[in-house]
């Protein structure tokens, strides 16, 4: 990478993480999402979300986002791809990168993934994102958090005739992890062999994983922060290996 583009990055990263708006809506203040938007939309392929996420990733040689990267989402498809999963949740959707890439790896027929985020600019960003990857029939954008929207998923877990969801990323506020965590186990919404896979977790919800042995079996990968290879990050995958009785939703 070229000097002059890695001092833009950590300056654009600087404007971020000390905007306070950027901290409680996920949104940037200088509109990045929105021109990573009309670059991708100008640069990438229609239908190739392949493209899509090699033209957001050239984008970020010299604007930080925060996408889950290169590095980490190489071990979130990993994941989805042992898993194979049918019905998937995400939580924290930010620009639809993730979406697109676990899309793109779920290959059951009739697949979905349920993408949650709470700032409506991200979700505009994000919808048109995926479209453009081609993923939009995979992937439905719900405005809201968790709290807001456990009755809806609730209601799309029965409608599809599935006990729980059988995969699940959270890349939103880490200080959220644990307590949406405890919220998807007492709703019936994780059960046996759910995948849990959780970006730059925190340490409530790291604390929880090490307790839980016997509830979840964990695999720690150390990484780079994204598109920041000197700041140190870790993302687990877990797998939910406890018999849970039987819930109501309602």
């Amino acid at each position: 990478m070229m000097v002059p583009q890695m001092l833009s990055r950590l300056w654009s990263y600087f404007v971020f993480v000390s905007s306070k708006k950027a901290r409680l809506t996920g949104q940037s203040p200088d509109g990045r999402e929105t021109a990573l938007l009309n670059y991708v939309l100008n640069k990438a392929e229609e239908g190739n979300s392949g493209a899509v996420l090699a033209a957001i990733d050239d984008y970020t040689q010299s604007v930080w986002m925060m996408n889950i990267g290169k590095q980490k989402g190489s071990i979130l498809e990993s994941a989805v791809q042992r898993c194979e999963p049918k019905l998937a949740l995400e939580l924290g959707t930010y620009c639809g990168y993730s979406a697109i890439r676990v899309a793109s790896k779920m290959t059951k027929p009739g697949s979905k993934l349920i993408s949650i985020e709470m700032n409506p600019n991200n979700c505009n960003v994000a919808k048109a994102m995926i479209n453009h990857a081609g993923v939009a029939s995979e992937v439905e954008v719900m405005e809201g958090t968790l709290s807001d929207k456990v009755e809806d998923l609730c209601e799309i877990l029965d409608d599809e005739g599935v006990p729980h969801f059988d995969f699940i990323l959270m890349d939103h506020s880490k200080q959220s992890y644990l307590s949406d965590f405890l919220v998807l186990k007492e709703r019936g919404m994780i059960g046996k062999g759910t995948v849990i896979v959780s970006n730059n977790v925190g340490s409530d919800f790291s604390n929880y994983l090490q307790s839980k042995s016997n509830e979840l079996e964990s695999e720690e990968h150390k990484c780079s922060a994204e598109y920041l290879s000197l700041l140190p990050s870790v993302i687990t995958v877990s797998t939910f290996k406890a018999d849970l009785p039987i819930s109501i939703r309602t």
